[in-house]
């Protein structure tokens, strides 16, 4: 079965000035720049293009796509370590030999990453909530992650893809079809990955890497140890980077942006539901409903579509404020309706110290300590066992 795991990560990305158009027909079909030049060219292929809304569509697409590529080049270019969670940041990637370690290229990815993802929601601000449909040949696309221009095998979709533990199913002939739906499907997902850099920066994380780097090279100096942060896998100087960065308090300008990104994703996220369940057609679907079949072959369920649809709801009673996350020095009772807990949404349009030993205390706690109706998340293990124990699997390719 095909585990859409980076099928979510790897399905777009385009970006677009918007210089004077050419004659289209001069113009190389933009599908033969993605496979052989990559997704800067293709980029600037389509912003050439006659406005349309499919390439507003597949522009979007490339800009979200060019976010993801410009991690995984930074990552590159500074060190092999795998970040779970983070956009980009999971995947494995070959040693760079010519690696240059930089304490802020965490900083640089992400910020870099922002500049593509406001391209890509300014893009499919013109294309949601329109009539469209476009093929999207998903083999031909490449990260150019050692940025030398040339495609290699390890660099295609399908090889990150399989990084990250999915592959197509025998029979996969590589092509997507995207509609109308697609678009709020798509939206939703910058909406994510953005989220996901603002929050990364609020925490101003390059002090917190550049304190632990050091210490380690000093170690280093002394003897031989396991590893540094550059190496990729050692696991005390990560929790010690991280630990550090969450001391203090984040930046307020960039939690309240992530907040508006993670409840634009719940917004598009139901609209793409509630106009995917109308499709009556069913050719090569990226995100089908019940009665449409998938181009890699996976069944969705209307079980599925229903328990996804209660998550989105948990999700949105948190982000807005209406549902609070229990916390752990209140015995509020397994499954409690009621009890006390945490206000998520008045941390992020306010926060303060992240301190995770503060916050285990509750001291750091205490201002967003609320009574009220906390937030069972029993919607989430529901959708967890219909998945068969993918629900987060499930959860990335649904976004």
């Amino acid at each position: 079965m095909f585990k859409p795991i980076l099928i979510a990560a790897t399905c777009f990305a385009l970006s677009a000035c918007n210089p004077a158009k050419t004659d289209p027909e001069n113009l190389t079909p933009w599908q033969d720049v993605l496979a052989t030049q990559g997704l800067t060219a293709t980029e600037a292929n389509l912003a050439l293009q006659p406005d349309s809304i499919e390439t507003d569509f597949l522009l979007g697409g490339i800009q979200f796509l060019r976010a993801s590529e410009t991690i995984m080049q930074i990552r590159y270019a500074n060190t092999s370590q795998s970040l779970a969670l983070l956009p980009g940041m999971r995947n494995q990637l070959p040693p760079n030999p010519d690696a240059e370690f930089d304490p802020a290229f965490l900083e640089l990815a992400m910020t870099d990453a922002l500049v593509h993802l406001t391209r890509a929601e300014t893009s499919l601000a013109r294309v949601t909530g329109k009539d469209f449909a476009v093929s999207f040949p998903l083999t031909s696309i490449w990260f150019d992650v050692n940025a030398n221009g040339t495609r290699e095998d390890w660099e295609t979709a399908l090889s990150v893809m399989e990084q990250l533990g999915t592959e197509p199913e025998d029979g996969f002939d590589g092509t997507v079809r995207f509609d109308s739906a697609d678009a709020y499907w798509l939206n939703a997902y910058v909406h994510v990955m953005a989220g996901m850099a603002e929050l990364t920066l609020a925490a101003d994380p390059t002090p917190a890497i550049a304190t632990v780097y050091e210490g380690s090279r000093a170690l280093a100096d002394i003897g031989q140890v396991h590893s540094v942060l550059d190496s990729g896998n050692n696991w005390a100087d990560t929790a010690a980077a991280v630990l550090l960065a969450l001391r203090g308090t984040p930046d307020k300008t960039r939690t309240r942006a992530a907040h508006r990104h993670f409840k634009a994703m719940i917004d598009d996220n139901m609209s793409f539901w509630g106009q995917v369940m109308l499709e009556t057609d069913d050719d090569h679907e990226w995100l089908p409903n019940p009665q449409q079949t998938s181009a890699f072959g996976v069944q969705i369920t209307q079980e599925m579509v229903d328990g996804w649809q209660a998550v989105l709801g948990e999700m949105s009673a948190i982000l807005e404020g209406e549902a609070l996350v229990s916390y752990w020095r209140y015995n509020n009772g397994y499954n409690a309706e009621q009890g006390i807990g945490v206000n998520v949404a008045k941390f992020l349009q306010d926060p303060g110290d992240m301190d995770v030993i503060l916050w285990i205390h509750g001291a750091a706690a205490a201002p967003y300590l609320e009574s009220g109706p906390l937030a069972p998340m029993q919607a989430w293990r529901r959708f967890t066992r219909m998945t068969n124990g993918d629900g987060l699997i499930f959860a990335v390719w649904f976004n």
